[in-house]
């Protein structure tokens, strides 16, 4: 499951020419975790409405639902009828299409629900256990019966319409950016319906499928299902404003419902206004939410009213997207690659550098320029050769730190020795 990790968004943008040093533009790690606070707008218990039977009535149409299970994470109580309120409930594993509910009562009798998830109702079998033994200190045979439940207050919209398509019928927006665990927010996750994608841009992205429970104008409850490795979540929210908060249950399939925490998602901006003003950082972090849904022509325009603000990385994300080309969305054009990687070289970019020497060389955009070529790539092997040196210089600094402590530990360590 995820709860931090990072990936850079913004794609390797490298020439295809050889010689040019491949570039990684590292804007993922702008997007900041949103911090959890003790009483905020945290999960509503989720509610179930149930019926229990010795025979299979509960699984017909219209079944009697006399009791309500509420719950707050993994834990539940019945909450009517009154008398069973000593009951305790716990989810042991909760997928895609299947749950497991454990039941102790006062009393000792305990039960197992198992139960199929169709949407908002849950069908199953249920297994009793009394809590009284027999005469030869044995626990009596348990008794078999079937069980189903709804989940209460499923908006109408939810409950009638499984095959949907646009987003009005969840009540949910088309996209949202998510965060969870304490991470960084790097969920992408977009909606058709009561449906949905996510990916979580980590360094190997997690990709999975989303299924509305329910959705009304408070509360929000949706299952994951990971596509590679079996992982599965529940997420429960309500909402403020554009933002959704609350408590997500992770599952594995050797460990259901083995851990929780908080999520929150909210509304994700993805194109720049020209006429907004936007400064440059503003205007990447768009492009950044842009990229994470895949919107390239959006992505590239933020980039660009970034480098018309002065931001060296952004001047090179556009003079390198001029210089390959992106298909319809921007077409190849060795000018305008020219004329912004000027500017991010003049800023001291070693990419911008190393390929406006190739360009030079190669007369890409511009006349063939042996003396250019040379200035621009004396520069470029000049960033390089400092780069490695800093890197150089850190690791050395890091190794003296590490001696120096590795001495003070030992010297209180003997010490220590000493005195006793």
């Amino acid at each position: 499951m995820t709860s931090g990790g990072r990936c850079f968004v913004w794609r390797c943008l490298s020439s295809r020419l050889s010689g040019v040093m491949a570039v990684v533009i590292a804007l993922g790690a702008w997007v900041a975790g949103v911090q959890d606070s003790a009483g905020q707008d945290g999960a509503k218990p989720t509610r179930l409405l149930v019926c229990e039977s010795s025979d299979q009535s509960c699984l017909k149409a219209d079944p009697k639902y006399a009791a309500e299970w509420s719950f707050d994470g993994t834990t539940g109580v019945v909450t009517s009828p009154a008398s069973e309120s000593g009951t305790q409930l716990t989810i042991d594993t909760m997928s895609q299409d299947k749950i497991v509910i454990r039941r102790v009562d006062a009393s000792g009798r305990s039960a197992t629900y198992s139960g199929t998830i169709h949407g908002s109702h849950v069908t199953g079998t249920v297994e009793w256990t009394s809590g009284d033994q027999t005469s030869g200190g044995q626990a009596s045979a348990p008794a078999t019966g079937s069980w189903s439940a709804m989940f209460r207050d499923l908006p109408a919209a939810v409950e009638s319409s499984p095959g949907a398509s646009t987003p009005s019928a969840s009540g949910l927006p088309v996209r949202l950016i998510e965060c969870e665990g304490g991470g960084p927010c790097n969920g992408a996750w977009s909606f058709d319906g009561l449906s949905g994608t996510a990916t979580w841009f980590t360094q190997s992205p997690i990709r999975a499928k989303l299924t509305i429970v329910r959705s009304d104008p408070d509360e929000i409850t949706i299952r994951r299902t990971d596509l590679t490795d079996g992982n599965s979540a529940v997420y429960q929210g309500t909402r403020k404003g554009d933002t959704y908060s609350g408590a997500v249950i992770w599952s594995s399939p050797n460990n259901p419902g083995g851990g929780s925490g908080h999520w929150t998602a909210s509304i994700p901006q993805t194109e720049c206004d020209p006429s907004s003003n936007l400064s440059s950082a503003d205007a990447m972090r768009i492009g950044q939410n842009a990229l994470m849904f895949d919107l390239k022509r959006e992505a590239f325009d933020c980039a660009k009213a970034a480098a018309e603000g002065g931001d060296a990385m952004a001047q090179t994300i556009v003079g390198l997207t001029y210089y390959q080309g992106r298909a319809r969305e921007v077409p190849q054009n060795y000018a305008n690659a020219l004329y912004w990687l000027k500017k991010a070289a003049a800023q001291g970019v070693y990419a911008a550098q190393q390929t406006l020497s190739d360009m030079y060389t190669l007369g890409e955009g511009t006349e063939k320029n042996p003396e250019l070529a040379r200035f621009y790539g004396d520069k470029a092997a000049t960033q390089k050769q400092d780069a490695i040196h800093e890197k150089e210089r850190r690791e050395d600094r890091a190794d003296r730190a590490a001696d120096r402590e590795a001495y003070i530990l030992g010297q209180a360590f003997g010490s220590f020795l000493f005195v006793f």
